[in-house]
């Protein structure tokens, strides 16, 4: 309970420092959070099987695209990181899967992130081609989430289904709010719901 008090506390931190122009701080803070993430999953598991080491190193993938973050030069470099580490995380998803799977799930997807897509196209039609690459990685990641969640429907297989779900929900603030125009708390809104998507991915194999 200690460390998952230690990780709202560095993501706290991190978006008051980023609130007040520390963005070092903010970044470190940050990082450290998904550090303190990547030590609670292995103080879990005495063994590395697929699925920890998939989201653990999706969490050091993570950890230096928000470092890359810093310098200005390395935005495309750190989107493509991002990119990546979505993919692990998916992969933790996917080797844990096993037997027939069902199809209206991803339909469903697809079918909400077109009318989601048409919904924002206003606010993001600069952002058409990195948004749809981001979406569709989001995409199949939750369908693999989505997919353990029916076959398992555990409180871990739910935790991570519940964070992919909210991991698309910080991507799409995301978008709006650096490539469009601010939004109300924005950054506020944008860290804390990743935090929370990062967490419940990595409950997903902890409890």
């Amino acid at each position: 309970m200690l460390s998952w008090i230690s990780v709202v506390l560095s993501g706290f931190i991190s978006i008051s420092a980023y609130e007040n122009q520390k963005l070092k701080q903010a970044i470190f803070f940050r990082i450290f959070s998904l550090l303190l993430l990547t030590i609670i999953v292995w103080e879990q598991h005495s063994h590395a099987t697929p699925e920890v080491i998939f989201i653990s190193l999706g969490l050091a993938v993570s950890m230096f695209a928000h470092g890359l973050r810093l310098n200005h030069r390395y935005h495309k470099a750190s989107f493509v990181l991002f990119l990546v580490a979505q993919l692990l995380f998916s992969k933790a998803f996917w080797v844990q899967l096993s037997g027939s799977m069902v199809w209206w799930l991803p339909a469903l997807l697809v079918a909400a992130s077109i009318v989601a897509f048409f919904l924002l196209l206003p606010q993001i039609d600069t952002l058409i081609f990195p948004v749809t690459i981001m979406g569709l990685m989001l995409v199949q990641m939750t369908w693999a989430a989505g997919e353990l969640w029916l076959q398992e429907a555990t409180v871990a297989s739910g935790a991570g289904f519940l964070g992919c779900l909210v991991y698309i929900l910080s991507a799409t603030l995301l978008a709006i709010h650096d490539y469009r125009r601010p939004l109300p708390w924005g950054h506020s809104l944008i860290s804390s719901s990743y935090l929370i998507a990062q967490a419940l991915i990595s409950a997903s194999i902890v409890f």
